[in-house]
C-alpha cells in the first residue's frame, strides 16, 4: 500500500482513477483540484466535508507554492501524478494565459515542493502526445524533438522541459509519460467525442471542424490507469514514455462511428470552420511501454459503446 497524490483528480482522467484505486487498491489517496468548469466534486462522489482515510482531497490551486509545499508537508506522498492541467486547445487559442499559470507555474510549484519539503519515490509528469506536433506518417518516438503549434501544447511542452531540468540539475526521480487521445466517462462536453454524444442526445449535429480529414489515436481511460501502473512500477526514473494505442480515425469517421453506435439517421454532421492551426494527424510510438509488460486491454468499438451509454446515463455531467 502507498500513499499517492494526484492532481486534477475531479477532473475527466483522474477522478476516473480516483475512483478506480478506491475500489480495487488498498492506496491512501490524496488529490488536489481548483474545480474549474472541466472538473466537478459529483465526477468523484465527493464530500468535501468529510475527509476519510481512503481519499482526502484538497481544493486548490497547484500554481500556488504556499498551497502545494503544506500539502507535501503534512501527507508526505510516496507517489506523485500531476495531472492536473488546462487542456482544452480551442479555449487555449483564445485565451492562454490559465494555461501558462496551470500547465507551466504549477507543474514548477510541485517540483519545487519535491525538491524543498518532500522528495516521493517517484512523480510522474502525465503530458500529452501534442508536444511532439502533427507528423504525416509514421509515428513519434520518445526522443523525437518537441514542435508544440498551439498555446496548449506549448504550455505542456514547457512543462515537460522543466520537468527534465530537474531530472538533471536536482537529481528528482522523475518519469514523463506523453498520452495520445484519451476518451472515457466523465470527460467534459467541450471535447470532441462526449459533444458529439451530447449533441446527438438532443438531436442536434456533430460538429465536425473542416472537412473532418484529421487524424487522432484514441485509448479508453482505463488503458491508461493500467500505463501509468506498468510506468510506476516497473519504469525507469529519469525516462519518458508514450502512451497510445495504435487505433487511429479520422474525426469524419469517428462521427459516423458514433452515429452507427446509437442507430440514428439522417443528416447528422455539421462542418464548422476549423480551428487556427489545427494539427493534421498524431500517432505515437508506444513499443518502449509495451516492453514493460503493458498491453491495451479494451476493444474501441466496446468501450465507445460503454461510453455512449455512460452519458445517457449521467445527464448530470452535461445538462
Amino acid at each position: 500500500m502507498s500513499k499517492i497524490l494526484i492532481t486534477g483528480s475531479a477532473g475527466f482522467v483522474f477522478s476516473n482513477m480516483v475512483l478506480y484505486y478506491q475500489q480495487h487498491t488498498n492506496h491512501d489517496i490524496v488529490s488536489i483540484d481548483k474545480l474549474t468548469e472541466a472538473s466537478s466534486l459529483q465526477n468523484v462522489g465527493y464530500n468535501p466535508d468529510i475527509q476519510t482515510r481512503r481519499h482526502r482531497l484538497y481544493l486548490g490551486d497547484i500554481s500556488d507554492y504556499d498551497f502545494v509545499s503544506k500539502i507535501f508537508r503534512l501527507e508526505k506522498p510516496e507517489i506523485v501524478i500531476n495531472g492536473a492541467a488546462s487542456s482544452h486547445v480551442d479555449n487555449s487559442i483564445v485565451d492562454s494565459q490559465d494555461f501558462i499559470k496551470s500547465n507551466i507555474v504549477g507543474t514548477h510549484s510541485m517540483l519545487e515542493a519535491c525538491r524543498d519539503i518532500h522528495t516521493p519515490k517517484v512523480f510522474i509528469q502525465f503530458s500529452t502526445d501534442e508536444c511532439y506536433g502533427q507528423i504525416e506518417k509514421g509515428s513519434f518516438d520518445e526522443d523525437d524533438k518537441l514542435n508544440p503549434r498551439n498555446p496548449y501544447s506549448a504550455s505542456k511542452a514547457s512543462a515537460d522541459l522543466i520537468c527534465k531540468s530537474y531530472i538533471n540539475t536536482y537529481n528528482l526521480p522523475i518519469i514523463i509519460t506523453r498520452c495520445c487521445n484519451i476518451f472515457g466517462g466523465r470527460q467534459n462536453k467541450e471535447k470532441f467525442i462526449p459533444k458529439c454524444i451530447t449533441n446527438l442526445l438532443q438531436n442536434k449535429p456533430c460538429e465536425v471542424y473542416g472537412k473532418g480529414l484529421q487524424k487522432r489515436e484514441w485509448i479508453f481511460v482505463k488503458d491508461v490507469f493500467f500505463a501509468l501502473e506498468s510506468i510506476i512500477k516497473c519504469g525507469k526514473l529519469g525516462e519518458l514514455y508514450n502512451i497510445g494505442s495504435g487505433y487511429e480515425l479520422s474525426n469524419i469517421e469517428l462521427a459516423k462511428k458514433i452515429i452507427g453506435i446509437m442507430k440514428l439517421d439522417g443528416d447528422l454532421i455539421k462542418f464548422v470552420k476549423d480551428r487556427p492551426a489545427h494539427d493534421f494527424r498524431y500517432s505515437l510510438n508506444h513499443k518502449k511501454l509495451k516492453s514493460l509488460g503493458w498491453a491495451s486491454k479494451y476493444n474501441f468499438d466496446e468501450a465507445l459503446g460503454y461510453v455512449i451509454g455512460w452519458y445517457k446515463k449521467n445527464t448530470w455531467s452535461w445538462k
